[in-house]
């Protein structure tokens, strides 16, 4: 009667089973009354009466035994449908879903909850299948699971979502069993459990462990980077304690090892180091010069030292045109002699306390080098005077020829007119006139000469222009620093060879620089004064020189002029520099040219062609 699966009662099998017991209680009575009858043997008319009363006795006691049994009957049967009662209750208010299916899936019989679940009232449930009431996503596992459960048949459990009318999705668990009816068909216990809140619960606790799991990537990531940062910042402090070490050693291999002699001072003027070119300069030991003033090396940097020069030397310290200024000072030896040297002071401050430090070179071999550089000078200008008069004798012998041939008829013809007995005065005028004309235009030509010979022989040999423009300016590197004019290279690399006479291209540029300084003395203190020299290969083939200052520049009426013979801006010269220049660029293929603005300054430049030895004539 009792379904073993799911709990549920059979109540027409339970009414069938009580109707048979009373029949079966009328039938045994009467089967017993025939029983008693038959054991007797003999007809009740021949009974005796006490025989009678026994079989009457016998009677009652069954009727008294068949009626407490029917009434255990009637007590039972009301127990049965009580209990029918009380799980017919159960079976529809569980709150687990009973569903009886048969073997192709439809639906035979439904408790409440399996309704309330699947949505729909039992009436439209019944002999309709499951699988129309289930989320198109988990069918086919729903259709395996009932595959399952008739191959294995075994307890089967299967988690699926069930179709919904737009509002929030239900989840169930399904747990089936096979019951057999008979040999030849068979049933599906099914209960469905609501398990949508755990489903959601899932879903909430897996959402937080992929949050805490991404956080906690995140912060591994993090700390990871953290790691290899210190991890790249350890490396690079030690990097740099090597580079520091290595740098100390260095500037303290360099500091030894320096030609130049490097004394540090407090400002107090006591030598607080000295590296080991001072004693090579000046004979002292580092030992003997500690604590000692700087006055017993240079006795005249006293003034220096006193608290009005450092204040000063502080103040102008912070003026960039002062930072790196060499001066000349003469030394003292420790033998007594003197040596003059090139010292310039830097000031710096450590652990809160200033010092200078002063850095010496001995320039004597220099001063030699000046000495035959200035001897070198005399005997360039030697030869500028040497060709300037070769130039002038040059232009008027070919100039003046003929101006005075001219003369020399005229004066003849003269003569010839003057014997005659009665002379053509008139023709004679004439002739005088045009003898004074040639007599004036011969001098125009020797005041006002504009062209130059050019047949002069030239030495030429292959040079190297960088290393001609070092040599002429190294002549006038004296005049640069008592002038305390800045000088810039910019010279190119690689440039081709050029063959040239050496000495006029030399006497070319020195002209120029030397031009570039008389422009650059009347320039004002307060504005840098600047030479800039600079060689380059044009895009002619052409090595192009050029050499610029910032001086005062040249008028439109002098810039018509400059390459004039005998035309000078200057108080003194003769106006001829430049245009012995030209004759000599000229003379070697190139061109001198200019490019000047007043109150901006000028810039002159010449080219030399690229050659081989076997191309020059």
């Amino acid at each position: 009667m009792f379904n073993s699966f799911d709990g549920s009662i059979d109540y027409e099998i339970l009414q069938t089973d009580a109707e048979n017991l009373l029949v079966q209680y009328r039938e045994n009575l009467r089967n017993r009354a025939e029983t008693m009858l038959n054991k007797s043997g003999t007809d009740i008319t021949r009974m005796s009466s006490q025989e009678i009363q026994k079989l009457l006795f016998e009677f009652q006691v069954h009727q008294i035994e068949l009626e407490l049994q029917n009434e255990e009957l009637n007590r039972t049967h009301q127990e049965l449908l009580a209990s029918r009662d009380l799980y017919a209750n159960l079976y529809n208010l569980s709150p687990v879903g009973y569903l009886t299916l048969n073997k192709d899936g439809v639906i035979l019989q439904a408790n409440l909850t399996a309704t309330r679940l699947l949505n729909h009232p039992i009436e439209e449930l019944i002999n309709r299948k499951l699988a129309q009431y289930i989320d198109a996503s988990d069918q086919d596992q729903y259709y395996l699971f009932l595959r399952r459960l008739a191959a294995e048949r075994t307890h089967q459990s299967l988690d699926v979502r069930l179709k919904s009318d737009g509002s929030e999705i239900t989840y169930v668990e399904c747990q089936g069993k096979i019951n057999d009816i008979n040999n030849n068909d068979s049933e599906i216990w099914l209960t469905l459990n609501n398990i949508t809140e755990r489903k959601r619960a899932e879903e909430t606790i897996a959402n937080l462990n992929k949050k805490l799991a991404q956080k906690v990537l995140k912060q591994d990531c993090d700390l990871s980077l953290s790691n290899q940062n210190l991890t790249q910042l350890v490396e690079e402090l030690k990097h740099s304690k090597q580079q520091i070490l290595e740098r100390e050693a260095k500037l303290n291999s360099i500091f030894n090892a320096s030609v130049e002699g490097i004394i540090t001072c407090d400002m107090s003027c006591k030598i607080i180091s000295a590296n080991a070119a001072v004693e090579t300069i000046f004979g002292y030991t580092e030992a003997e010069l500690i604590g000692c003033s700087i006055n017993k090396l240079m006795p005249l940097s006293q003034d220096k030292c006193s608290h009005r020069e450092r204040k000063s030397y502080r103040q102008e310290a912070d003026m960039p045109k002062v930072l790196g200024r060499i001066r000349e000072v003469e030394g003292m030896r420790k033998d007594g002699s003197a040596v003059p040297l090139d010292i310039s002071i830097a000031e710096f401050t450590l652990d809160g306390q200033d010092y200078f430090t002063s850095i010496v070179r001995d320039v004597t071999q220099r001063k030699m080098q000046e000495l035959q550089q200035r001897e070198h000078l005399e005997a360039l200008s030697h030869v500028m005077r040497l060709g300037l008069m070769g130039e002038l004798a040059s232009g008027i012998a070919h100039e003046v020829n003929q101006p005075l041939t001219a003369i020399v008829n005229y004066a003849q013809a003269c003569l010839r007119f003057i014997q005659a007995d009665q002379p053509d005065l008139a023709k004679l005028r004439s002739i005088l006139e045009k003898t004074h004309d040639q007599a004036l235009k011969a001098g125009q030509i020797i005041h006002h000469m504009r062209d130059f010979v050019r047949s002069k022989k030239i030495h030429r040999s292959t040079a190297d222009i960088n290393a001609l423009i070092e040599n002429a300016v190294s002549l006038s590197i004296t005049d640069l620093k008592q002038y305390n004019i800045q000088l810039c290279f910019n010279l190119a690399d690689n440039l081709p060879a050029i063959y040239v006479d050496s000495v006029q291209i030399e006497q070319v540029i020195l002209n120029l620089v030397r031009n570039s300084i008389d422009a650059l003395k009347d320039v004002s203190h307060n504005k840098q004064r600047k030479l800039f020299i600079q060689t380059l290969l044009n895009d002619d083939n052409f090595i192009e020189v050029k050499v610029k200052d910032n001086g005062h520049g040249l008028g439109e009426s002098s810039q018509k002029k400059i390459l004039t013979p005998f035309y000078t801006t200057k108080s003194s010269g003769m106006g001829m520099g430049l245009s012995i220049s030209q004759s000599i660029v000229k003379s070697h293929d190139g061109s001198l040219h200019f490019a000047s603005k007043a109150g901006k300054g000028s810039t002159f430049y010449f080219t030399i062609p690229v050659r081989r030895k076997s191309n020059d004539a």
